[in-house]
């Protein structure tokens, strides 16, 4: 009988870009989805976020890109974080039971308003399956993060709500965004890979492999560990075509999925089945 997850969703999913302001600006202006978190220009990156339904997406345009092997280099699904159903300590217990390795958590502080340092993230990457190319971990956001340009009189919780029911009152924005349908992933060893997202994500042998509720994840045969693609459902897959037609930023169009024009990356739509809206 499978385990229950240990994490509750998909808290966000890296993008690792050369430059993080043109896709932020397709996806937070031209597609009118809640900014997350304002574009921030550090020396270690640029990046920001936004609010796309069922998760966020962060833009990352590093400074330095030697993490990362020859054969991923941005532009690059880097991998998405998975927020602990319990809390993390308990959950990386739950995860190590069911026979997966991951590393040590590791927290990241700032000062608050007070001056006061206070933790604002604690990160555990799962090892078993992440490689250099591909990276999925645990994030467990403090209740009162004082990362900027966040509000600290509310919790993370709050803020993602507060995104999603925006993003709900937009109607999707042009594109009618509802939220994350599909991951494709790639891996040089289907079997173990398999195996080991059964286990993390409680989804029964022989069945598909469910991230969380309404999102998949498709596992095919590859070279190297790599996420391939995200796919997102929409309202109306014809409103989704003619927008994108129009403004030139439909990359490929094989009837029941549209591939986004966005610097690289493999990006699709499909047509709700009415289970997300």
């Amino acid at each position: 009988m499978p385990l229950m997850p240990a994490y509750r969703s998909i808290d966000h999913i890296m993008l690792r870009l050369t430059n993080a302001e043109p896709l932020f600006d397709l996806f937070s202006r031209v597609f009118g989805l809640p900014v997350a978190w304002p574009l921030q220009h550090a020396a270690f990156a640029t990046y920001g976020w936004v609010h796309a339904g069922s998760t966020d997406l962060e833009f990352w345009a590093a400074a330095s890109n030697a993490d990362l092997p020859g054969h991923a280099r941005p532009p690059l699904i880097h991998g998405f974080a998975l927020e602990p159903a319990l809390p993390l300590p308990q959950a990386l217990e739950h995860t190590a039971a069911a026979g997966i390795a991951s590393k040590p958590a590791r927290t990241f502080q700032s000062p608050n308003t007070q001056g006061e340092v206070v933790i604002n993230f604690t990160n555990a990457v799962v090892l078993d399956v992440s490689e250099p190319s591909c990276c999925i971990f645990f994030c467990e956001w403090n209740p009162r993060a004082a990362i900027y340009p966040w509000d600290e009189a509310a919790t993370p919780v709050q803020r993602r709500g507060r995104h999603r029911q925006a993003l709900q009152e937009a109607h999707g924005g042009p594109l009618g965004l509802i939220g994350l349908q599909s991951i494709r992933m790639g891996t040089p060893d289907l079997g173990m890979h398999r195996k080991h997202w059964q286990r993390l994500s409680g989804s029964p042998s022989g069945q598909p492999i469910m991230l969380a509720p309404g999102i998949s994840l498709e596992l095919v045969p590859a070279g190297q560990l790599r996420i391939e693609s995200l796919t997102f459902s929409v309202h109306s897959l014809a409103t989704a075509r003619m927008f994108l037609a129009s403004r030139q930023l439909l990359q490929d169009d094989t009837w029941d999925t549209l591939w986004i024009a966005c610097e690289g990356l493999r990006i699709g739509l499909v047509e709700s089945t009415g289970a997300q809206a």
